[in-house]
């Protein structure tokens, strides 16, 4: 199987697996509904993972500075099979503006580029995506390569403006034309900001997203692809041109916009070394060339400071060419196969590992609770049958006794309820606290105030003094939802603490929410802009507008986090109490249905086997819930996640 067939494999397993995981959700919710299980939270967390899942994309985005033939590397990786050049990678003619590639199966085929005047707008992209009548469309027949070739020219359009509009736009400095005597008049520019293409190509259909990012000056000046865009790639492949090295630029853009946007994937990264074919016509032979490869990647991986393994010499050209023509012996020599082999097995699999932690983390914790209610109404049937089974119904006087030791167990177990529904009502407006203090009622005046008065300063300095205001704001505001949290934290132990003591409710414990990593992730948002401020592009682009948008997507950033909070909150209030619920009613149910068939067999001594029948008869549709949730468990892939399905968590009465 060549390298090109097993990524599209891979993908294909990869988009199959995430559509039994939908089905999974789908037929556990079908599941609840059935057994009146189902609440508003549980609905409204189940449909969203399974919309995460449908929409989901795995992207893999590629940095480098400008004729490295980054370009070319993902015409020869992902698009060889049209025939062409797809995407435009000719000397001066190759990707101006940072391009995203995927297929919207709503939208159909097109290219829709955002004008790079709205630079001067407040806006972030992640807003303009949902503005469709901001990007020019493009028409795009997917059925016609040569047409997409011609079409996807557009990408490397540049216009020449008035220095004085290059420089409002963010996009001139004379610091980054060193030795000019004079600026000049005239300055060129990208025509565009960003591209989004969506098209039906095979790998694309399967959830692969490619992002193409120009070269460091890109970088330095649009903030949200080294803050937002690149960290949220599955995987990140930097190109170098073994002809050069690792030049200062190549190093500028390494150390301050790649390496630093891995801290949610660290091992997501490689480091392609391309143009390898320059070396071919060396008179000194393969031995010779090889030596000359392998000092060149350990003189990269110190420098880079990179394990040698995640370096790949490559020569995209050569692999375009030899899979155009279907020359193996070239497509062997380029090397492209190490490259496909990273993507298929390293990138897809951590994407899959990913996502099966967040399913198990919000779906698994649902099917354990659930299969815990079952289990435990099994438990309790089969302990009923022994108990059943033990009575002598000849001794009235011992049922009688029964019948009042159950009686006060239920006097004492429902004196506990009426303090559970005490505290619990506590609880609620406690939590109501919380919600609402992270609520975007709460945030977004700050944000808009802090905005505008950005908007309205003339330095920097003034810029970034709002910045420090707004970070001391904000960290006040998570210090006071924070201890709101931490006396739902007290309340929630010590309502289970209550039950566990009382009345033997060890099986199970409180799922407490903790603020530490909102506080933790706030700073580093924070902190990464100012990074990002002091990176050697952005310095040479220390104009306001520059500064402007870089504080705009640190703002619009740690804004999302606290809708992250205000949504994770909502969703740990409906949850925390639920299993002590859930067990609530349980207990209750068996102590009424325990005090009834005591008083029937103290009234009439054959109506004890017919409620041993009954009870009998009650433990078949559990057991075939019990399966139904088994087979549930299968499709969620959820296997090592908690506690094994048909494994008690308790010891476990035999039914005689």
């Amino acid at each position: 199987m060549s390298s090109t067939v097993e990524l599209e494999e891979k993908l294909k397993d990869y988009g199959q697996w995430r559509e039994q995981l939908i089905q999974g959700m789908d037929r556990y919710q079908s599941w609840l509904e059935s057994n009146q299980l189902l609440t508003d939270q549980v609905r409204e967390t189940l449909q969203g993972m399974a919309e995460s899942l449908r929409t989901e994309r795995l992207v893999v985005a590629f940095a480098a500075e400008f004729s490295r033939g980054k370009t070319e590397l993902i015409n020869s990786l992902f698009f060889s099979d049209t025939g062409v050049r797809l995407l435009p990678s000719s000397p001066g003619r190759t990707t101006m503006c940072p391009t995203e590639i995927f297929w919207d199966a709503e939208g159909g085929s097109y290219i829709r580029v955002l004008s790079i005047e709205t630079r001067l707008s407040d806006a972030t992209l992640a807003e303009y995506k949902h503005r469709p009548a901001s990007w020019l469309e493009i028409e795009l027949d997917h059925n016609s390569p040569v047409q997409m070739q011609e079409a996807f020219q557009e990408l490397a359009a540049t216009k020449k403006v008035p220095l004085e509009e290059a420089r409002r736009l963010g996009l001139y400095s004379e610091d980054l034309h060193p030795g000019q005597s004079l600026p000049p008049e005239m300055v060129e520019i990208p025509c565009w900001r960003h591209a989004l293409i969506s098209f039906p190509h095979h790998l694309l259909k399967q959830g692969l997203c490619i992002l193409d990012t120009p070269g460091l000056n890109a970088l330095g000046t649009e903030p949200e692809l080294t803050l937002n865009m690149l960290p949220g790639a599955q995987a990140v492949v930097f190109v170098l041109a073994a002809d050069t090295g690792v030049t200062k630029s190549d190093l500028d853009m390494w150390q301050n916009h790649v390496r630093g946007s891995r801290h949610n994937h660290p091992g997501g990264l490689a480091v392609v070394m391309n143009k390898i074919d320059s070396m071919w016509g060396d008179l000194q032979g393969e031995e010779a060339i090889e030596k000359s490869l392998a000092t060149q990647i350990a003189s990269t991986a110190k420098i880079l400071e990179v394990d040698e393994h995640s370096i790949f010499p490559i020569s995209a050209k050569q692999a375009l060419l030899a899979k155009v023509k279907g020359d193996e012996a070239l497509l062997e020599r380029s090397r492209l196969k190490t490259v496909e082999d990273y993507l298929a097995n390293q990138v897809v699999k951590s994407r899959k590992q990913i996502l099966h932690d967040a399913v198990a983390r919000h779906v698994g914790q649902l099917v354990d609770q659930s299969a815990t209610v079952i289990e435990d109404e099994m438990i309790d049937a089969k302990r009923q049958l022994l108990d059943m089974r033990k009575i002598d119904v000849k001794n009235q006087t011992m049922t009688r006794k029964l019948m009042e030791e159950t009686r006060d167990q239920q006097a004492h177990y429902l004196s506990s309820v009426d303090s559970f529904q005490a505290s619990r009502r506590v609880f609620i407006v406690q939590v109501k606290l919380l919600v609402e203090a992270l609520s975007s009622d709460a945030i977004d005046p700050l944000v808009r105030a802090k905005r505008k008065e950005m908007a309205g300063s003339l330095t920097t300095m003034g810029m970034k003094a709002a910045m420090r205001n707004i970070l001391d704001e904000l960290r006040l505001i998570l210090e006071k939802a924070a201890a709101i949290a931490e006396e739902n934290r007290r309340l929630v132990k010590a309502i289970y603490g209550r039950f566990q003591d009382e009345h033997g409710f060890t099986d199970i414990a409180p799922v407490l929410f903790s603020f530490k990593k909102y506080e933790r992730e706030l700073d580093r948002i924070f902190q990464e802009g100012e990074d990002f401020r002091n990176s050697t592009a952005s310095t040479l682009m220390e104009q306001s507008l520059v500064v402007q948008k870089l504080y705009g997507t640190i703002i619009a950033n740690a804004r999302e986090l606290f809708a992250q909070a205000h949504r994770d909150a909502k969703g740990w209030s409906a949850a925390a109490l639920a299993p002590l619920i859930h067990k609530i009613k349980d207990h209750k149910r068996v102590i009424e249905s325990r005090l009834e068939v005591l008083r029937k067999v103290n009234e009439s001594a054959e109506s004890l086997d017919s409620e041993i029948a009954e009870l009998e008869r009650k433990l078949e549709p559990l057991e075939a819930q019990y399966r139904e949730l088994t087979e549930i468990r299968r499709m969620l892939d959820m296997e090592g996640h908690a506690t094994p399905f048909g494994q008690t968590r308790r010891n476990e009465p035999k039914a005689a």
